[in-house]
């Protein structure tokens, strides 16, 4: 019986059951074996396509960019390629390479309806109404259920003033596609600047759930916080979004701001000095380093940081007049307007109580009042 059960025809023929990935596993083992493929010269151009693909739906555009001009490199022929480069350039925020990629993959007899939501979306962000709406229809008649669609219908809506018709078609966009990032920061945004704070809280919420590595949606949680006048939080959120992305020239001008409102001027200093990093051009930023500066007591940096400021802008009052601030102290005729440190000499006179003469008051001896004979009254 034993013997029977242990050569059992069934055992020799079973089937292991597969071991389930979860899709972030799949992504890395799939992006390894596409790595060693390419490695090997093996059909180069196609699996630095496939490669791409995988980096674009991550979220990783530098990593995607740069593998798909590989593969255009490669064979630039293929329409497929330069539609996944103008969803790139989309993502990356380079309209006029999209434009400019998705027209090329046109002219190679591409007609997907992904191409055509792209050409829509770029279309809009152009102000080209026209033509956006002509490509939307196309793409919506080939593809009826196509959350990019809705998306791109939901920003024309906006676009052209009506605010609650795009908010339906952005809401059809996220339950027809979870993962569209930019339906979620636009509705968010849409209900910001209707005021309607709790929605736009709610959209925030349910982005940040799915992408939580995104530093736009933590700005815009920051707007929504900064807009409620709950500033600490605020900062909270503009912080997370400069660490995601160090180069978020907004978040740090936020910081800033709300740091002056705060009094906090040193840290104010480090996130403009931050954002003179990112963008040398940013309106008034040398004013702007120059007045914390001044804040803090040093005025030898603010002066030179308010020259600046001049230089560019010989109209900038505000830099003339902190000049003007710092040469009324410099001579004497002003007093410090920061806010001392604890080991620092007051900027305020205090009197010298050693030389001011006290006279005593004295109580006088007598009244002298008339007196009222028919009462008789005797003072003493």
């Amino acid at each position: 019986m034993l013997q029977s059960c242990q050569s059992d025809a069934r055992n020799a023929t079973r089937i292991p059951p597969t071991t389930k990935k979860s899709k972030a596993q799949w992504q890395i083992d799939a992006v390894n074996s596409l790595s060693d493929l390419i490695y090997r010269n093996i059909d180069v151009d196609l699996n630095y396509f496939k490669r791409s693909k995988i980096y674009f739906d991550r979220e990783q555009y530098t990593e995607a960019m740069a593998d798909i001009n590989e593969a255009i490199n490669e064979k630039d022929n293929v329409a497929e390629y330069f539609l996944l480069r103008g969803k790139i350039n989309r993502e990356l925020g380079a309209i006029d390479n999209a434009l400019e990629d998705a027209e090329r993959a046109e002219a190679l007899q591409q007609n997907t309806p992904d191409l055509y939501v792209l050409m829509a979306d770029i279309f809009q962000v152009k102000n080209r109404f026209r033509e956006a709406g002509a490509y939307l229809n196309q793409a919506m008649k080939m593809a009826p259920y196509d959350g990019s669609a809705y998306y791109v219908k939901g920003m024309l809506l906006a676009r052209q003033g009506d605010s609650l018709a795009s908010l339906a078609n952005l809401n059809n966009a996220i339950a027809m596609n979870p993962r569209l990032v930019r339906a979620y920061q636009q509705s968010t945004m849409i209900h910001l600047k209707l005021k309607d704070y709790g929605n736009a809280l709610a959209f925030n919420n349910r982005g940040l759930k799915r992408f939580p590595n995104n530093a736009e949606l933590y700005f815009q949680r920051g707007e929504i916080y900064k807009n409620l006048s709950v500033l600490d939080t605020a900062i909270v959120n503009y912080r997370k979004a400069t660490t995601l992305n160090p180069k978020f020239g907004d978040a740090f001008f936020q910081i800033g701001a709300l740091e002056i409102k705060l009094r906090g001027y040193y840290s104010a200093l480090l996130a403009f000095q931050q954002l003179q990093k990112v963008n040398t051009k940013h309106p008034q930023i040398n004013y702007l380093i120059a007045f914390c500066y001044e804040k803090l007591g040093n005025d030898i940096k603010a002066k030179e940081y308010f020259t600046y400021e001049t230089e560019i802008n010989p109209a900038d009052q505000m830099s003339v007049y902190g000049l003007w601030r710092i040469r009324q102290r410099e001579n004497g005729r002003m007093y410090p307007s920061f806010y001392a440190d604890e080991n620092s000499e007051p900027d305020f006179k205090t009197l010298d109580t050693t030389r001011v003469k006290i006279d005593m008051i004295k109580p006088r001896g007598t009244i002298n009042m008339r007196i009222d004979s028919s009462r008789n009254a005797k003072i003493q």
